[in-house]
């Protein structure tokens, strides 16, 4: 069973991380909710006030992930980009050439400003993508080889869960998760 790391900060955008951890737990890939807070604690605040008790902190996160998905939001994504924990993790997945997902603010915020972003193509939310080389402006991206999937906003959250869902597991799989959601994939 695939494993998933979704980071979760006071201040994420809720359904850019509420649609990944639905999704990919539809799909049958072993969900594991981190939460980024400055006290150690399990309990973050999305963007929209939504609460979130999670499965562990970032201080006690250890393991191996076939992803680790990254949200956008204010100021969420300043947290993660501002974590050093989070962006040694994102290294050491990249380096072991596992896949890496961010959506919004994220791409450019995170992993374009820490180097982990650099010649791949990928989108983010209009307005922060300065530091993405090769943005594109389309509503999801996926670098087969970099194993890096990037979206543009809370609008492509299902398209970016289904993508990191095929990603993990299979086209059809992700197929089958959108036709039970009733879901129309892009």
């Amino acid at each position: 069973m695939p494993t998933a790391l979704l980071i979760y900060a006071n201040g994420s955008e809720d359904l850019e991380i509420t649609a990944p951890a639905d999704v990919l737990s539809r799909g049958g890939v072993r969900v594991i909710k981190c939460a980024l807070t400055q006290d150690g604690s399990r309990q973050v605040t999305l963007a929209h006030g939504t609460t979130v008790c999670c499965d562990l902190s970032i201080d006690n996160c250890k393991g191996e992930f076939d992803v680790v998905v990254v949200p956008g939001g204010m100021p969420g994504t300043v947290h993660c980009r501002d974590n050093e924990k989070l962006v040694s993790l994102l290294k050491t997945q990249q380096k072991a050439g596992k896949y890496i997902a961010a959506i919004c603010a994220a791409p450019g915020f995170v992993l374009a400003h820490h180097g982990i972003l650099t010649t791949e193509k990928a989108t983010g939310y209009p307005g922060c993508e300065m530091e993405i080389r090769n943005y594109t402006g389309n509503g999801v991206e996926h670098d087969s080889q970099s194993r890096i999937i990037t979206a543009k906003g809370p609008g492509f959250a299902i398209d970016f869960a289904l993508e990191i869902l095929e990603a993990l597991t299979s086209k059809e799989n992700a197929d089958n998760v959108a036709q039970g959601l009733l879901y129309s994939r892009r």
